[in-house]
């Protein structure tokens, strides 16, 4: 990623860097700033990116014929997706935003945030018809894993949004950053092999526990961090597994 300020520190920059990868990264499985450039990049997709999206494609047709009688709604699901760029395109100012998030630092972000927030927030419906069809082509189990996804977009931009980006600018944290990904693990290890294989919505006591372990280990390897609340982050992904399900009753 070009950075906004060259003459930063090197901690500093990795820093910059994170919160634009991050930034992205929240918004950009729905979003992605490069769907206004799928056709001069698509070419340079590896056969092996290419093979794994012709394999998935081919297990969702199956499954929408399986689970509908037909390919009707698979065909519908192409198209709607196919048209998400141009949803999008409608609603957010890529070309702006784009050149916008690379210039981005602490002197601009309460211009950048009130501007596209709402912009980023209002592109999430483009999503709402594709997810709609694939509904009909998954069984319950799949269902509650796309709704922990789907959930995950508005809970994203919430953070990222909140406070003008305020979680983008905080102290720095590098060390707790570069370390997030092995909490991660670490916690989730606490979760036995009895409960991956339990569905989601027949969570009971013992599963619950474990969700709940796993959160707590995180917090408490992350409460020396300064910076970025990282909990925050791993909310993100912990929220929408809760809410599908049964815990909060236990």
């Amino acid at each position: 990623l070009k950075l906004a300020k060259n003459q930063r520190l090197p901690h500093r920059e990795t820093i910059m860097a994170f919160r634009k990868i991050l930034l992205v990264a929240l918004v950009g499985g729905l979003i992605s700033v490069s769907s206004a450039r799928v056709i001069e990049n698509t070419e340079s997709k590896s056969s092996e990116e290419s093979g794994e999206l012709t394999e998935f494609l081919g297990e969702v047709e199956s499954s929408c014929r399986k689970l509908t009688g037909s390919n009707e709604t698979y065909e519908m699901m192409v198209l709607h997706a196919a048209l998400v760029p141009l949803c999008v395109i409608s609603k957010l100012d890529i070309e702006s935003f784009s050149t916008d998030l690379d210039n981005l630092d602490e002197t601009n972000r309460t211009e950048f945030f009130p501007k596209y927030c709402p912009q980023l927030h209002d592109s999430l419906s483009c999503l709402e018809p594709v997810t709609a069809e694939l509904r009909k082509c998954l069984d319950p189990e799949e269902v509650e894993v796309l709704d922990v996804i789907v959930n995950m977009l508005p809970e994203g931009l919430n953070l990222a949004c909140k406070d003008n980006g305020q979680i983008f600018f905080m102290d720095d944290s590098s060390k707790c950053l570069d370390k997030f990904a092995g909490y991660v693990k670490k916690c989730a290890a606490k979760v036995s092999k009895t409960t991956e294989a339990v569905d989601l919505s027949n969570y009971g006591p013992k599963q619950c526990n474990e969700l709940a372990e796993v959160r707590e280990c995180f917090e408490q390897k992350t409460a020396g961090c300064k910076g970025p609340r990282l909990t925050d982050i791993f909310d993100l992904f912990y929220r929408p597994i809760l809410k599908a399900t049964p815990c909060k009753s236990h």
